[in-house]
């Protein structure tokens, strides 16, 4: 590891003037190491204040951060830009930190390069956004994983994957698997962080366990099957694991209801315990946790809202109630990072009946000659990520374009013949938000419906029925309201009308757009996306 000394000097009016010396550790492999940084940035924030970044020009080992608070429980930061102000390193304090007047603190940050990565439930992918997508090492894959379901970072040094019945820690200045996996009671369905700790809470098909990634000591509360679990302080400021049960998804045909309950059960990371859950009074898809302040919110795929969870999950009376933050269409994912909220969801699509759609119209491929069916759709499903300030206001809305898949007739060597089929159905199924705000990175699924076209004169199906599903990696800036980066990780066509009296009856994916490939062999569903620093 490669370290640097910078200075940060804080400065608090009549609190006096302290320092914070700040050592940045960095990985010694090349393809690792945040190269060509001109700027730095440090963000300090509390529960008490909000959160404050100063930005200044880095030359050399050494600068002056300018004005940052005098304080307790600080959470420091540090973002790395280059000449063109893409990041290209960040870094995060593995622990709380005092700032002390007149006094110099010193603590030691390691910075890393902003990596994300996919499970998919049979590897981890890694995409490094500092590089051109056309790169060869702008997408890998790393070995000596077994079953990766979701993964966290915990203190930037290392990235826990969980799959199975077992945690496995990378070693992030190596992307090396290091230590012996970690055996859990139950088999996982999500993982999470908790804040300014060396531990994770894991969700399983048991309960929720505490797992101390140093130790190795598990603690397990038998609370029965939770599907999505996030951290944050409870009012007491203690730590707590909050677990959603009962997860509902939003659905991919626009055509179908929407229904469900939800429950969330609470568990102190200090003293983990059986406890029943609590009725939320609504379908709830997704949890996330504010890591400084007692906020827990929930997306709402039935109700299209994100909203704060209100009352005392730990609390063993009194009811838990839903107060909405912002609309959001199928609302299906959320993360919290510093003061915000990021929520993903679904414009949905318009499909269209020759007899009126309902929620019996079929989508069935071979379709059927009569009855009621989708034809195809006219305007597809949009991805729409927003960010809420936690204090409440108009959040940022931010509606990206329909992913068109083109499905071309492989008959024709000039790849001219092609239908371009409009999404159904899109569904974001994990979101994670990267250090300051600016970028979040979201995984999706999509599929995609057209009828046949037949010739009842002659008997003769001309163009087949089509169903196809494809799933895309895309880094969103919200800055400048647009896709970083997008990667279509597969595109399949899943049921089509064969049979002699077919006559185009053979039909595939059209290749990706150069950049957008995926190059990591076949294609894969990413079912969770996490980041080094970031919060999910």
């Amino acid at each position: 590891m490669r370290s640097a000394v910078v200075a940060a000097w804080l400065l608090a009016g009549c609190l006096g003037t302290g320092s914070l010396d700040l050592e940045l550790t960095l990985p010694t492999e090349p393809d690792l190491k945040p190269t060509g940084m001109t700027t730095i940035t440090v963000l300090a924030q509390s529960p008490e204040i909000p959160p404050i970044a100063n930005r200044t020009v880095l030359t050399g080992s050494s600068f002056r951060a300018g004005e940052l608070p005098v304080g307790e429980n600080l959470q420091i930061n540090v973002l790395l830009h280059d000449v063109s102000n893409r990041l290209v390193g960040l870094g995060e304090a593995p622990e709380l930190v005092d700032i002390i007047g007149d006094k110099a603190t010193k603590l030691a940050i390691p910075v890393r390069k902003p990596f994300i990565y996919a499970s998919s439930g049979s590897a981890l992918y890694t995409f490094d956004p500092t590089l051109d997508p056309r790169n060869a090492k702008f997408q890998g894959k790393l070995n000596g994983l077994t079953s990766p379901t979701a993964g966290v970072s915990v203190g930037g040094d290392r990235f826990v994957v969980a799959g199975g019945t077992s945690l496995q820690i990378v070693e992030t200045s190596t992307h090396k698997v290091i230590g012996n996996p970690i055996t859990l009671p139950g088999t996982v369905n999500d993982v999470a962080p908790v804040p300014s700790m060396k531990k994770v809470a894991v969700a399983h098909t048991g309960g929720i366990a505490i797992v101390n990634i140093d130790s190795g000591e598990v603690i397990n509360a038998a609370v029965g099957p939770v599907d999505r679990v996030t951290v944050g302080p409870a009012a007491d400021k203690r730590m707590v694991a909050y677990g959603l049960v009962g997860r509902v998804a939003p659905p991919e045909n626009p055509l179908q209801p929407c229904s469900g309950s939800s429950s969330v059960v609470a568990v102190f990371i200090d003293a983990p315990a059986v406890t029943a859950p609590k009725p939320l009074g609504g379908a709830v898809s997704a949890v996330g946790s504010a890591p400084a302040q007692a906020a827990v919110f929930a997306t709402l795929p039935c109700a299209g809202q994100v909203a704060r969870i209100e009352g005392d999950p730990t609390s063993e009376v009194g009811q838990l109630t839903l107060t909405k933050v912002s609309d959001l269409k199928n609302a299906a994912v959320v993360a919290v990072l510093g003061d915000r909220v990021f929520a993903a969801g679904t414009k949905p699509s318009v499909p269209e009946c020759q007899s009126g759609c309902n929620a019996t119209s079929s989508t069935a491929c071979p379709d059927p000659m009569t009855g009621n069916k989708v034809s195809w759709v006219s305007t597809g499903a949009q991805l729409v990520v927003q960010s809420i300030p936690i204090a409440g206001g108009t959040a940022v809305n931010l509606e990206l374009p329909e992913r068109r898949e083109t499905m071309v007739d492989t008959d024709d060597m000039a790849k001219s013949h092609a239908q371009v089929m409009h999404p159904m159905g899109t569904v974001p199924l994990d979101i994670v938000a990267l250090p300051g705000g600016q970028y979040v990175s979201v995984v999706i699924r999509n599929s995609y419906y057209v009828e046949s076209l037949y010739d009842a004169l002659n008997a003769l199906y001309i163009l087949p029925c089509i169903k196809t599903t494809s799933a895309d990696w895309l880094l969103v800036d919200l800055a400048s309201s647009s896709i970083a980066s997008r990667v279509r990780t597969s595109c399949m066509i899943t049921a089509i009308r064969t049979g002699a009296n077919v006559y185009f009856p053979n039909w595939a994916c059209d290749d990706a757009p150069e950049g957008e490939r995926n190059t990591q062999g076949a294609g894969y569903l990413p079912t969770s996306v996490g980041a080094l620093f970031g919060a999910r």
